[in-house]
């Protein structure tokens, strides 16, 4: 694991949050990537930008509830199941995401790779990259605290594009655990996970053994920010 990719791509994906574009800017510059441009409409936000490396990142945001943009919780209970290219998703995840990605891929140069990371209902939406980019020009996908708005058969049909997906969840995090008892959407992604323990250990798990919960506090991307920065900074050796 390179924990210090993993805990930045959080920081990513907390930045998307931000909600003009000064602050977008301001949040990626201080990550030390050079900020491209934000989406941002009613119902969905992401911001690009690049990496110290060259790459292309784009960072999803999740439901802006405290900023008063409603119509982004009503994607979140919105499952009336959909059926797209290889699978099923939630019609909440799905709209707006054609809209998005034909501004995102507007905006890239054609040959360029796209890693992309996403907290809440933005991972849910990192998590149909398959279904507007081909294998080779997806770099990563990153996703912290989803949902389960992607069915089975969807993870089957593009296994190959989550192969060497990470994917992160907390403690007993109820808005991870949703929908709690909708039967149509209890699949997550058929990758290990890290779980991100409330006594500041973590495991990697198979997605299967999650125990779920209903801890509403544990949905906090900030949170998992500092813990996954906790354990990119133990996981670095000191010098001999």
């Amino acid at each position: 694991m390179d924990w210090a990719a993993i805990a930045l791509a959080a920081k990513r994906a907390n930045a998307a949050y931000e909600t003009t574009p000064d602050k977008s800017k301001a949040a990626f510059t201080a990550l030390g990537d050079d900020w491209v441009d934000l989406y941002s409409t009613d119902s969905m936000q992401a911001a690009l930008s690049v990496d110290s490396t060259g790459a292309t990142w784009l960072s999803i945001s999740g439901t802006r509830a405290s900023d008063g943009y409603v119509i982004d919780v009503f994607r979140d209970v919105s499952l009336e199941p959909t059926k797209v290219k290889g699978g099923t998703v939630t019609a909440g995840a799905l709209a707006g995401m054609d809209d998005l990605w034909a501004w995102a891929l507007d905006t890239v140069p054609d040959a360029n790779p796209i890693f992309v990371s996403g907290h809440s209902l933005g991972h849910a939406r990192a998590c149909l990259s398959p279904l507007y980019l081909a294998p080779k020009r997806i770099g990563r996908i990153f996703g912290f605290e989803g949902p389960k708005f992607v069915g089975a058969d969807f993870f089957q049909a593009y296994a190959a594009s989550f192969a060497n997906a990470i994917f992160t969840v907390q403690g007993a995090d109820a808005w991870a655990a949703w929908p709690w008892l909708d039967w149509r959407w209890q699949a997550r992604p058929p990758v290990d996970h890290i779980w991100l323990k409330d006594n500041g250990s973590f495991a990697i798990i198979p997605a299967s053994q999650w125990p779920g919960g209903l801890k509403f506090g544990d949905h906090d991307i900030g949170l998992v920010c500092q813990r996954l920065e906790a354990i990119a900074a133990a996981s670095v050796k000191p010098a001999a």
